[in-house]
């Protein structure tokens, strides 16, 4: 059936590389998803890190207990810092519940289901975006476990916070060389995020390196690519 098939449209090279085990290589086509990025603003950073995700999401866990994790490194030397994580939920659901446990009387907040104003609103304020969905996964073997491609990462870059993220999946597409960092632990997470918060310079220039990185997604480069499936 696949010779009557023009062309495999895929989210992401990661999602083309896998499914190409099974579909014609020479009829991959990758076609990011559109990001209106123009609808992000950077605002008035303050001392907050952002991770946006669903809390339960038991097929994909976006292991929020890593950033945590990695927060409580981080408090120890900026206890002015605070973490925000906000995503859906049902309800009380167990997973939150053990997040709301492990934080303790860390500067942890919850933001459950948070309409899109208010999301922009905390990816405007927010001077890091954390994110570690696909830790410890073998991404070849369990490619379904980490983030095909990365929305929320590009919003954020957008929105002007640094991206720190656990380094799978098409999390490493969307991060270049000098526009955030990719990770493989909490430690990881932590310690490149107390770099950058010691050295003002280095955070300004990957900040505004993000942001630029940030307009590869937009709607108008999804226009552009769109056409070349027509070729």
């Amino acid at each position: 059936k696949t010779l009557f098939v023009n062309k495999f449209v895929y989210n992401s090279a990661f999602t083309a590389n896998v499914h190409e085990n099974h579909f014609p290589k020479n009829k991959s086509f990758v076609l990011y998803p559109p990001i209106d990025v123009d609808n992000f603003r950077p605002g008035n950073k303050e001392n907050v890190i952002l991770s946006v995700a669903r809390f339960d999401s038991p097929s994909h866990p976006k292991r929020q207990d890593v950033l945590i994790a990695a927060f409580k490194i981080l408090h120890k030397s900026y206890p002015d810092y605070q973490l925000f994580l906000a995503g859906g939920s049902h309800g009380e659901s167990d997973t939150l519940l053990q997040l709301k446990s492990q934080a303790g009387d860390l500067p942890v907040k919850f933001i459950v289901d948070p309409d899109f104003t208010k999301l922009k609103s905390l990816y405007s304020k927010a001077k890091f975006f954390w994110h570690a969905a696909g830790y410890e996964i073998d991404e070849q073997t369990d490619p379904e476990k980490v983030e095909h491609f990365g929305m929320t990462t590009v919003e954020a870059m957008a929105s002007g916070c640094v991206p720190v993220v656990i380094g799978k999946g098409g999390q490493k597409e969307i991060i270049k060389k000098g526009t955030g960092f990719l990770c493989d632990n909490a430690q990881d997470i932590a310690a490149n995020t107390i770099d950058l918060i010691k050295n003002e310079k280095d955070y300004r220039e990957t900040q505004q390196n993000a942001l630029e990185r940030s307009r590869r997604y937009s709607i108008d480069s999804f226009n552009s690519d769109q056409k070349k499936i027509l070729k």
